[in-house]
């Protein structure tokens, strides 16, 4: 979460009257911005391998928000349902920075947005909560975030049925701005860092078995291994690595010392049931994404690559809009080059990989402009990046 009242006024070179039009446009229409050389504040001291891409805008034709779009558009968390090929919203923040609780289904290619009927009991509204696709069950997993002191609710969207199930226990641990991945080979949700209400800056890795013929189905078991761990954190980007077997994150915010981060770790899980995973930082050198909180991180599994997407640098200021790549393969970051239109700086967005377009799709966040009652943004945009028989990149080369 982040007080719109800690931030200020406008993008750099932009004077205010211009930049608050840019963002009420981006909110409504297209949510672009080209100032070519905006998209990132202070350089790496080397420069990194690039990686071309082009931004697509998927935002609907003529939307209107709570009608036709989501309410909910910062600090809400998606999934993609590959079953029915859609990408599901679930809460965020609206434009008057009230938490909703609505479940919406976007389809990519009518560029079309529904709201989900779901009939009984729902979820709490809620930000700062994540959800993750469990494929064993075909359900959406919603778990922790907050509107007002951390919760550790925890639900199941049954995607057949379109009906909620609660499963918060008092043996569930309050988190929020934490980090959700599906560990596809132990088939469980692991979550890591947060804060739990009054404690932050937490370090911990637990995890939820999601084995339906597993005897701890359902059940938690804290994975922390103190040895070699790094910083405890908040607001930073995971995805997890299914070919190293491994959650891979990058940045993030120490409110203890106030601080950012901009480290890149990965946690390797054991091998074998009831083993012990593994710390390693990751040596990336200065070619890296500059420190940041509020980003947005993807795995996209056709290509193998951590995708990096804005957030809040050194600038506590101003917003991010540049794009990243870490080839799970080497270990190394690429900077993505996107020329031509691309999403205007944010912070708080959401974005997951879309398999029917085989690529990131990024929705809303917060453009942190300071007047009152600024729109968030609701636009949509696709990354292309090259086709998988092509994917290649170059030292330095655009």
């Amino acid at each position: 979460m982040y007080k719109r009242t800690d931030t200020p006024s406008t993008w750099p070179g932009l004077p205010r009257a211009v930049a608050v039009c840019l963002v009420l446009i981006g909110s409504v229409l297209i949510g672009s911005w080209t100032a070519p050389h905006a998209q990132e504040q202070g350089a790496p001291a080397s420069a990194p391998a690039t990686l071309s891409a082009t931004w697509v805008n998927r935002t609907p034709a003529g939307a209107k928000t709570g009608v036709n779009q989501p309410a909910g558009s910062e600090d809400g968390s998606l999934i993609f349902d590959p079953v029915r090929g859609r990408v599901l919203l679930n809460g965020g923040k609206d434009d008057a920075d009230l938490s909703t609780k609505e479940t919406w289904a976007f389809d990519s290619s009518a560029r079309t947005w529904e709201k989900i009927a779901t009939p009984g009991k729902t979820p709490p509204a809620s930000e700062d909560h994540t959800t993750i696709y469990d494929p064993n069950s075909h359900r959406m997993i919603v778990f922790g975030g907050e509107n007002g002191p951390t919760t550790n609710k925890l639900w199941a969207l049954d995607l057949k049925t379109n009906v909620w199930k609660e499963m918060t226990n008092p043996q569930v641990p309050r988190r929020e701005s934490h980090t959700a991945v599906y560990d596809s080979r132990g088939k469980r949700m692991v979550i890591f860092g947060g804060i739990d209400r009054l404690v932050p800056d937490l370090r911990e890795i637990w995890a939820m078995d999601l084995d339906p013929a597993s005897p701890t189905f359902e059940k938690w078991q804290n994975l922390t291994v103190a040895e070699g761990q790094p910083a405890g954190r908040i607001d930073h980007a995971a995805v997890y690595d299914p070919v190293k077997n491994r959650m891979v994150f990058f940045g993030g915010w120490t409110k203890v010392r106030q601080g950012l981060f901009g480290d890149t770790w990965a946690f390797y899980f054991a091998d074998t049931p009831g083993g012990t995973g593994r710390w390693e930082r990751i040596d990336v050198g200065t070619a890296g994404p500059p420190p940041r909180r509020h980003a947005v991180g993807v795995y996209d599994p056709d290509r193998n690559l951590f995708l990096l997407f804005g957030g809040l640098g050194s600038n506590k200021n101003v917003p991010l809009n540049d794009m990243w790549a870490f080839d799970l393969t080497k270990d190394v970051w690429m900077k993505v080059v996107t020329p031509g239109p691309a999403p205007a700086p944010r912070i708080d967005h959401q974005a997951i990989y879309d398999a029917g377009l085989h690529g990131l799709l990024l929705y809303g966040g917060d453009a942190m402009l300071d007047m009152d009652n600024a729109p968030k943004l609701h636009d949509v945009w696709e990354l292309v990046l090259p086709p998988v028989e092509s994917h290649s990149s170059s030292r330095g080369v655009q």
